[in-house]
């Protein structure tokens, strides 16, 4: 195999070796999935999505899209609590460190398509849709385009309320651009909060693996204009942490106040960007009765 042809299978990971690499760690990983889960993979125009379903098959249906640099087991610290209430689908966002087949996207529409497809795929009606950090931004571009697929939207931490700080987007860059354990422990260090938790040893182990075997990140999106806050769906649940770094999320929680106050926000202590993991029962919680209500019962 010629050089150029071992980087047209590598895609977006630095080589084939970095992909197993990659793959190696997701599997350590998921063998910590502490529910029963079904490994299965839906067809995309774009190739294969990967997808870890978990949680009673009467229970809400719900998709989790998880942040940029990721993959479905980035969920594991919520996974337990979700599951135990909700039907959940886990998907490896294409283009990122997962399992998904099929190039990064160039496009929103690119993304939005690809979307579409996994949602066909996984062959429910209506399903929740929950993003974290870049799935978030996915996923409120794709109710802007359509939402007949979709019964309720949660945004934890979306990373295009406001615009990035010029010194959040320093410090990642060096961190994709040198991804030395000391930068990556940084760059975990500064999206989460002081209150929050250390990761496990294992969890930091797969965060490096996943910098390291990358050839960039997915590119971050542009701020969202005021018309994207304005038709935001009526269902929708949005939740940032006070040590948010990427802005200032006071400011942010304003904004979105103003421009669409049918949305429910929430700004929670001791979280950061990494909301997800730094609070993680309060936002496993909040997330359980905002897909459960209106008559959903087990």
């Amino acid at each position: 195999m010629s050089l150029f042809e071992a980087r047209l299978h590598a895609g977006h990971f630095r080589s084939l070796e970095a992909r197993s690499t990659l793959l190696d760690s997701y599997a350590r990983v998921l063998a910590r999935w502490p529910v029963p889960y079904e490994s299965r993979y839906v067809e995309t125009r774009y190739g294969r999505a990967h997808v870890l379903a978990s949680g009673p098959a009467y229970a809400p249906p719900v998709l989790l899209l998880h942040g940029g640099g990721g993959n479905a087991t980035t969920w594991i610290h919520n996974i337990e609590r979700l599951a135990g209430s909700l039907q959940v689908y886990a998907v490896d966002i294409i283009g990122d460190a997962g399992r998904t087949e099929g190039r990064r996207p160039a496009s929103e529409d690119a993304y939005c398509n690809w979307l579409e497809d996994v949602l066909i795929g996984i062959g429910r009606p209506k399903l929740g849709l929950c993003g974290s950090s870049f799935g978030a931004w996915l996923a409120a571009a794709y109710l802007r385009q359509t939402s007949r697929r979709v019964s309720r939207l949660a945004l934890l931490a979306p990373p295009n309320l406001e615009s990035m700080r010029v010194s959040f987007m320093a410090r990642a860059g060096l961190a994709v651009t040198f991804p030395s354990e000391r930068m990556v422990r940084a760059f975990q260090a500064m999206v989460s909060s002081p209150l929050a938790p250390e990761p496990p040893p294992w969890a930091m182990d797969d965060l490096l693996v996943r910098w390291r075997c990358q050839r960039g990140h997915p590119r971050p999106p542009g701020r969202m204009s005021d018309a994207d806050l304005r038709v935001l769906p009526k269902q929708t649940l949005l939740m940032l942490g006070e040590d948010e770094a990427l802005y200032d999320p006071l400011r942010a929680f304003a904004r979105v106040q103003a421009l669409a106050p049918h949305v429910r926000v929430e700004l929670l202590p001791g979280a950061g960007h990494a909301i997800a993991y730094d609070q993680a029962a309060k936002v496993d919680d909040a997330l359980v009765e905002f897909f459960r209500r209106d008559g959903w019962t087990l």
